[in-house]
This record gives structure tokens, sequence and C-alpha cells, in this order.
């Protein structure tokens, strides 16, 4: 007669399925996750710079009345990152407001050929004021 094992070790198939499925739903919520993660990390550093743009602009216009006509003249007042982006600059109105653009990359996937403006606009009664629009998805626009 056999002798039975008493002490059994390792796991049994069903055991290992079933981590096996855990980990696979597990992934499948963390992935997606990530990948957006990384894309509003990136859109978050687009738009600091575009922070550092509209100082340059509010300090510029203070100075001397009116914001930048070009976009060379801005380029000149801070430096950007083009990693993620091409900029563009437009004033409708050079004495109260101006338009900063960025057109995101290839290198962004979700957001390639998509649009982030800022708009930086003096009121002289309530000072400088800033707000985003674009055709960014709303999970991927800045909070502010």
């Amino acid at each position: 007669m056999l002798k039975r094992i008493k002490n059994k070790k390792g796991f049994t198939l069903i055991e290992l399925m079933i981590v096996v499925a855990i980990v696979g739903i597990l992934a499948a919520i963390a992935i997606p996750a990530y990948l957006d993660y990384t894309v509003k990390t990136k859109i978050t550093e687009v738009t600091t710079a575009m922070d550092a743009l509209s100082q340059a602009a509010t300090e510029y216009h203070a100075a001397r009345g009116e914001f930048p006509a070009s976009a060379y003249n801005y380029n000149a007042l801070a430096a950007i990152s083009i990693e993620y982006c091409a900029w563009n600059y437009a004033t409708s109105a050079v004495l109260t407001n101006c338009n900063l653009m960025a057109t995101f990359n290839a290198s962004l996937a979700p957001v390639s050929g998509n649009t982030l403006i800022m708009t930086v606009t003096y009121d002289s009664a309530t000072g400088y004021h800033k707000a985003y629009s674009g055709n960014l998805a709303l999970k991927y626009m800045p909070k502010k």
C-alpha cells in the first residue's frame, strides 16, 4: 500500500490560475491609468512653460503698457521647451490680451494634434488673469 503524503507543499493549479486572473485584472486597470498619468505629466510640463511665458508677458505689459506683438519678442523673454509641442503666439488686442497656443506633437499619442490655449488678459480694475481653452479631452485639461 502506498503511503499518503501528509505534508503537501506547493500550490494547486486552480490557485495559480486564480492568482494569474487577479494579476491580469489589475494590469488591465493599471496600465491605461499609468499611460494617462504620463500624458498628464507631460501636459503639466507644457503648462509650466506657459506659466513662465505668461509671467514674462505680464512683466512686459507692466513695463511697456502692451503685450509683445510677435512671438520673436516672446522667445527672448522666456526659454520654452518644444519637446512635446509646437508653440504659437497671437495677440487679438495688443493692449489687453494675448494667446499662447501649444499644439501637441506625435510624442504625446493620445493628444497629438490637439491644442491647449492660454489666454492672458489685462483689466485695469482687476489686473491680470489667465484662462485655458482648447480641444483637449476634459481629463487632460489643466485644473486652473
